[in-house]
């Protein structure tokens, strides 16, 4: 307040004397836009005590106020005052966002601890079920709930705030999302064994909506899965490469192994469920319409192996309405 002051003091041969105001409006302006608490009232007082000392009744000239002076201080109290109800009032709102966005983190950091430790719990009475199962096909199916259920799990593990892009909760990191569900991956499905089997992963960093990131997650955690369990059969050495990025307005998703490839149609041995069709392929197809994307499969370069690719649009298309 006092450091306007002393500007306006210094400034005073260059600045018109008909505008004795001009600089005080800074000053409260500030005040209430730094300090809050009424401190934009008391600069606004402040600045109208020294204008009325030192420009509209100087001590030199003390019968120089005048009816239009009068009219002037009381326009510069009034618009003062506005200017400091306003800004408080903008503190005020910011304030209660920045309290509803913490309330939202909570909450959502809640929900997804929540169903995680529900998702495990689930995996623990599936994996029950099995074990007490009548029948091998109704032992591999609770089984094979359990493990999708368990990939959800580790999804929402992933979906932290520490994969949260930027400051949205509600959006993660795509690079850090699938960086860090293939290290969950590589250590369910080959650190115990000591496989000679590497998974390679690249992935550019793009904000993603998590209700997406699920989606794109399963895909992931289905075709790794896939990859990682039959390709390579009886201790067979190979590499399983994940590729994620952008390409115009779509992002691309593939994961290539050097493995046995594909079964040739109809000649499906006993080693390994056909890649090529069946429930797996079903549901990474509904999950890419999920997505508004496509999910295909086929040999990889050379026929060596097999590629499995998913594409989405970057912006999710507008849902119709009936």
């Amino acid at each position: 307040m006092f450091g306007v002051f002393l500007l306006r003091r210094l400034m005073d041969p260059l600045l018109p004397e008909n505008y004795p105001f001009l600089l005080f409006f800074w000053a409260i302006l500030l005040s209430a836009s730094i300090f809050d608490r009424g401190s934009g009232f008391l600069a606004t007082g402040l600045s109208a005590l020294l204008a009325l000392i030192f420009y509209l009744r100087p001590f030199d000239q003390p019968t120089a106020l005048t009816v239009q002076n009068m009219v002037a201080l009381v326009m510069f109290i009034a618009v003062g005052v506005a200017m400091t109800m306003i800004l408080e009032a903008l503190h005020r709102a910011v304030d209660n966002l920045h309290r509803s966005e913490r309330a939202r983190e909570l909450l959502l950091n809640e929900f997804r601890h929540r169903t995680r430790n529900d998702l495990q719990s689930l995996v623990g009475i599936l994996r029950l079920r099995a074990a007490g199962a009548p029948s091998e096909a109704g032992r591999d199916g609770l089984n094979e709930a359990a493990d999708h259920a368990m990939a959800l799990a580790r999804i929402h593990t992933r979906l932290a705030p520490d994969s949260a892009s930027g400051d949205d909760p509600a959006t993660v990191c795509t690079r850090d999302f699938i960086l860090g569900l293939c290290a969950d991956l590589e250590a369910a499905l080959l650190g115990p064994e000591l496989r000679p089997v590497a998974l390679a992963v690249e992935a550019e960093a793009h904000p993603i909506p998590t209700e997406r990131a699920v989606q794109l997650g399963l895909v992931l955690n289905e075709t790794v899965t896939n990859a990682l369990k039959y390709a390579f059969p009886e201790g067979r050495a190979g590499t399983v490469r994940v590729h994620f990025a952008r390409q115009g307005e779509e992002f691309v998703l593939t994961v290539a192994d050097d493995g046995i490839g594909l079964p040739e149609e109809g000649n499906a041995t006993g080693r390994r469920p056909p890649r090529g069709s069946g429930l797996g392929t079903r549901l990474l197809s509904a999950l890419a319409a999920q997505l508004r994307g496509r999910f295909m499969r086929r040999p990889g370069e050379g026929g060596v192996g097999t590629l499995a690719e998913l594409r989405f649009p970057v912006r999710a298309p507008a849902s119709r309405g009936l």
